[in-house]
């Protein structure tokens, strides 16, 4: 009985510093911490300056943001510029790791994020986990509860490992395609890109476009968020360019090393594609992601396909090369058939149509296709539909010249605005100059905003987005709407599935089962967004029989 209760004993203890061992992770040991000792000042609105690092807050929801220095040194300046941006996109975060936990409370949430990303610091190579803790010195302090600050962002990083079931990567379908310099008048290789990542409508407003001029490495542009250091859409000196893709996954265990930061290896340390894949070749990962990656000294672009269990790259051909949200190679052996009803596959067949459509292509002729609403062949599908090129709900679009080390960034307006134009070289001449520039973008060279913008059908849509949250809001204890404000709210977007399926909902909270009914048939008769939320709309529709 007493070797019993020794053992057990023992067994609790090492179960205990087992669970510490994940719970309390050591922060990793900062040599020079004098850049914690200068002083943040302020050059006027939405211009602020730290040491040697800066940001110049634009008008139309783009942060340009300039660090420089050891990995701590950059960490802590983007976490002191960035502030304000950093603690509205946490608050995204962790409402985000909330609804990821199975356990509701405080201490639950936790543990649960703690166990699946146990031992994450020893994945992650060392300057990026003295990056984290740099930027990690300035966040809310209210949600230590979650973790401590450290903790936290590192964790951070897993989050966009997690959304990989299949209908999350369905619905943040984004796009990225290369076109050969057979296309482009010998321009060399020009590369579009749409990202999709929906936390809030906070969120997908303002962006950080961060230069950064590392210790090691080549300097790089990265399109990035508040409390995020790892790369999705990049470009660096050497005029190498990464755009990285979500694909469905089965739901890991535990965490890795995080897609984003192989895709910010990529672009601090490759030059060519066969170094980039290289990179992607040595790292673990226990989710599926696919990097289309574009080189200025290969002239060429590849899309490097990774699962946890390989490597596989595609070339390439004559014209183009697209990327969406599934595998394309053969040797991976992709188990999941893919057709029209799925949103992935829908807008690769899209693309490849808008490309072949195009004799030939320009950075205007890119910003078309990048700004497509339409369906295949032209169809009308209902401004907002997933199927679309540009669903109306992007966190960025870009397009890159390699050739010239050029980035044109798009503005808000559903990110339909102007794209302003990065030179790299002209960015990185120019920051070593005090004060700095109000804006690092080379004005003469911006693509104005999409004719949209300005028609009625786009003022339609930002109306019938205010009144989905008001059909979605609406309960049995409100007045019912009236039916000349149904009728229009139906007329702000007619082709759209989700109008009929908003409207089948509030006929079904008012137990009006006929007129839910109709209006389920109509929504299934349109063209929705995946295979997923169709079967959703089926299953309230069979509800409604019995």
């Amino acid at each position: 009985m007493r070797k019993l209760i020794i053992a057990t004993l023992l067994l609790f203890a090492l179960l205990i510093t087992w669970t510490q061992s994940w719970l309390f992770i050591p922060k990793p040991k900062i040599d020079d911490l004098s850049i914690v000792h200068h002083q943040l000042d302020s050059l006027g609105e939405g211009r602020l300056v730290y040491h040697k690092n800066f940001i110049n807050v634009q008008k139309d929801g783009l942060w340009e943001l300039y660090t420089e220095g050891s990995p701590f040194e950059i960490g802590y300046a983007t976490g002191i510029l960035t502030k304000d941006i950093l603690h509205k996109h946490e608050d995204a975060f962790i409402s985000k790791v909330i609804e990821n936990s199975p356990i509701q409370s405080h201490f639950g949430v936790r543990l649960f994020n703690s166990l699946f990303h146990r031992h994450l610091d020893n994945r992650i190579l060392p300057e990026y986990l003295e990056e984290i803790y740099g930027l990690s010195q300035h966040t809310k302090k209210e949600f230590d509860v979650f973790g401590d600050d450290y903790q936290r962002v590192l964790n951070y990083h897993g989050l966009y490992d997690l959304e990989r079931s299949f209908d999350k990567v369905e619905i943040n379908s984004s796009v990225s395609f290369a076109i050969g310099k057979s296309k482009t008048n010998n321009q060399g290789i020009l590369i579009g890109r749409n990202f999709e990542y929906d936390l809030n409508d906070e969120f997908q407003r303002d962006k950080i476009i961060h230069f950064v001029y590392p210790e090691s490495g080549f300097k790089f542009a990265s399109l990035t968020w508040g409390g995020f250091i790892g790369t999705v859409t990049g470009m660096n000196e050497m005029g190498l360019t990464v755009a990285t893709h979500p694909i469905k996954s089965d739901q890991p265990t535990k965490a890795t090393y995080p897609v984003s930061i192989i895709g910010r290896e990529i672009l601090q340390y490759a030059m060519t594609v066969d170094e980039a894949y290289n990179i992607a070749l040595t790292k673990d990962s226990y989710v599926r992601e696919s990097f289309l990656v574009a080189s200025a000294f290969d002239t060429t672009a590849i899309i490097i396909e990774k699962t946890p269990d390989g490597i596989d790259s595609i070339h390439i051909d004559q014209e183009a090369l697209v990327a969406t949200n599934h595998l394309q190679s053969k040797k991976l052996n992709e188990t999941h058939l893919y057709n029209l009803d799925h949103a992935t596959y829908y807008k690769s067949i899209r693309l490849r149509e808008l490309i072949d459509n195009q004799q030939s292509f320009d950075v205007h002729a890119m910003a078309n296709v990048l700004r497509d609403t339409k369906g295949f062949e032209n169809t009308t599908i209902g401004f907002g539909n997933h199927k679309s090129v540009n669903a109306l709900n992007l966190h960025h679009s870009v397009i890159f010249k390699p050739k010239t080390r050029q980035m044109w960034v798009s503005t808000h307006h559903r990110q339909l605005g102007k794209y302003y134009c990065y030179n790299l070289d002209s960015v990185f001449s120019n920051t070593q100059n005090y004060p700095p520039k109000t804006s690092l973008a080379s004005k003469e060279f911006t693509l104005p905003e999409a004719d949209f913008i300005y028609s009625q059908e786009y003022r339609n849509y930002n109306s019938y987005k205010s009144f989905v949250e008001l059909i979605t809001n609406w309960s049995p204890k409100d007045p019912p709407f009236k039916d000349k404000e149904l009728m229009h709210f139906k007329r702000l977007n007619p082709e759209s599935y989700q109008t009929y399926e908003h409207l089948g909902d509030y006929y079904r909270k008012l137990r009006d089962w006929d007129m839910a009914a109709i209006n389920y048939r109509i929504a299934l008769s349109k063209e929705v967004s995946s295979i997923h939320l169709k079967q959703e709309i089926e299953e309230k529709l069979y509800a409604l029989r019995n």
